[in-house]
């Protein structure tokens, strides 16, 4: 008996499957490398966001403390209960904030103020205090005062005395505005005969703005009202 083989030819895939194919795979990887890219900018995106509002946080946090503290005097405590404070000259060295416009714009852009930091009731004779917004190679600064005199706030930027609080390599301060429009007066004592003491209440109002240098589409604004300690006799 004569026994018959029989072979299967095996056939490959068409030169139009292959296309088919390898089009589908070239879609499906530029789509997962443009999401993956996508992904990566955006979280380079958000670490520089943190990283502006926090230096800008920092920056506004310095001069928060300080303004809080500031025209402060220990002949202060005097006045506790003290009808007499305000006529026997307590406080006569309690200086209030000085706020300075120096770019003409009706925007005050830098403050100054005195501060008893030895506590021997005067202030005058300590170091002063100063915060202001000044332009280095076109990049907006923060500049605090640590002189030991009174603080020029005309000074040239990066004068003797001033020194910057922001990184201008980084972060460009391009709007800074100080003022006391919430600040009040109130009477606190009122003998009934036209005797009258008042006291000043003070309220600061901070409002910076800052962007990256590198990239000044990432921008960030903040504002901090400050009550001052120390309130003045009027």
């Amino acid at each position: 008996m004569k026994l018959r083989s029989f072979s299967k030819r095996q056939s490959g895939a068409s030169l139009m499957e292959v296309l088919v194919a390898m089009s589908i795979s070239l879609v499906v990887t530029a789509s997962m490398i443009a999401l993956m890219a996508n992904s990566l900018g955006t979280t380079t995106r958000i670490i520089k966001m943190t990283k502006l509002t926090d230096d800008m946080r920092i920056a506004l946090q310095m001069m928060t403390r300080d303004v809080r503290r500031s025209s402060y005097n220990a002949n202060s405590m005097f006045c506790y209960a003290n009808d007499d404070c305000a006529s026997d000259g307590a406080i006569t060295a309690a200086t209030d904030i000085s706020l300075v416009d120096l770019d003409s714009d009706d925007v005050n852009d830098c403050f100054t103020f005195l501060m008893d930091r030895d506590h021997d009731g005067d202030s005058t004779e300590d170091n002063a205090g100063g915060f202001r917004r000044v332009t280095s190679g076109g990049v907006g600064v923060i500049e605090m005062w640590t002189g030991d005199s009174a603080p020029d706030c005309t000074d040239a930027a990066g004068s003797a005395g001033w020194v910057q609080i922001t990184n201008p390599d980084n972060m460009d301060i391009f709007d800074f505005s100080v003022d006391d429009d919430l600040s009040y007066s109130q009477v606190i004592l009122d003998d009934g005969a036209g005797n009258t003491v008042s006291q000043r209440v003070r309220k600061v109002r901070m409002d910076i703005q800052g962007r990256l240098v590198m990239d000044n589409s990432i921008s960030r604004q903040m504002e901090d009202i400050i009550a001052i300690r120390n309130d003045l006799l009027l």
